[in-house]
């Protein structure tokens, strides 16, 4: 199960505060045949710090049939005595879709639903089609989740999918509204455009305001425009569902302007 490269740093960065000295680090990397960690100078941190440069820099990386990543964040979540002394690791690894239990790393999703990918996927489709806006309200959704700031996660996550849809709206329909208060009109010419965008017979627009889409921004934001504090299980929640109909659109939108 490759782990993304945001679980792989914070695992790292665990190990560099739970391994405690520097017998337990070489421990560790002879095991993994890492012989060339085992001489380097410096602090616990510094060495976890360049163990995850190696693993970065050298993905495909295996001992005994494994990747040495994955056994990095196994060995990790073994060490995690009480989520509570973990917090930046266990919201990475939620943010995958994986949480721990008993020490060991579980799935908190179907596989099918592939996280991983999904947000890889994202991050390439609005770089690839220059949309810095909505790329702009993700980044910082997941910065905000990581520091387990919910409330600001929350708020950028509504703005990260309004923004992907204007932005759509723009690059699909000459003509659309660009008004700030003119997110409804802009949904709306993306059902109207032929092909239409947005399907009114799959409910995703249309049907007097009950339709995905009105639905979604409302369970993204219960409360208005200024949601309450959220806790961690909603707010990670929040994270995937846009992920994936981020993934959903972008993909949409890369067929439409091949």
């Amino acid at each position: 199960m490759p782990f993304p490269r945001a679980v792989i740093f914070e695992a790292c960065s665990f190990l560099g505060d739970v391994l405690g000295y520097h017998g337990a680090f070489e421990d560790l990397v002879l095991r993994w045949e890492l012989d060339q960690l085992e001489q380097r100078d410096g602090a616990i941190h510094q060495r976890c710090r360049e163990l995850f440069r190696v693993l970065r820099d050298n993905p495909d990386l295996q001992h005994d049939g494994q990747l040495v990543s994955d056994l990095v964040v196994e060995e990790a979540a073994r060490r995690v005595m009480r989520p509570d002394r973990a917090p930046r690791f266990m919201r990475t690894l939620e943010r995958a879709g994986y949480t721990i239990q008993d020490r060991q790393i579980r799935r908190t999703l179907p596989e099918v639903l592939d996280l991983v990918a999904a947000d890889d996927e994202v991050h390439t489709l609005l770089d690839q089609h220059r949309l810095a806006t909505p790329l702009g309200h993700l980044n910082q959704a997941i910065d905000s989740h990581t520091r387990g700031n919910w409330a600001a996660a929350n708020g950028q996550l509504r703005s990260f999918l309004e923004s992907l849809l204007d932005e759509i709206a723009y690059l699909l329909v000459p003509g659309a509204p660009r008004g700030q208060n003119q997110g409804e009109a802009r949904r709306e010419a993306l059902a109207n455009v032929e092909p239409p965008f947005l399907s009114v017979e799959l409910l995703e627009w249309g049907n007097q305001g009950k339709n995905l889409l009105n639905g979604v921004f409302k369970r993204l934001h219960p409360q208005g425009a200024h949601p309450g504090l959220s806790d961690e299980d909603d707010s990670t929640f929040r994270l995937h569902l846009v992920l994936l109909l981020g993934r959903l659109f972008l993909r949409r939108l890369a067929a439409r302007i091949r």
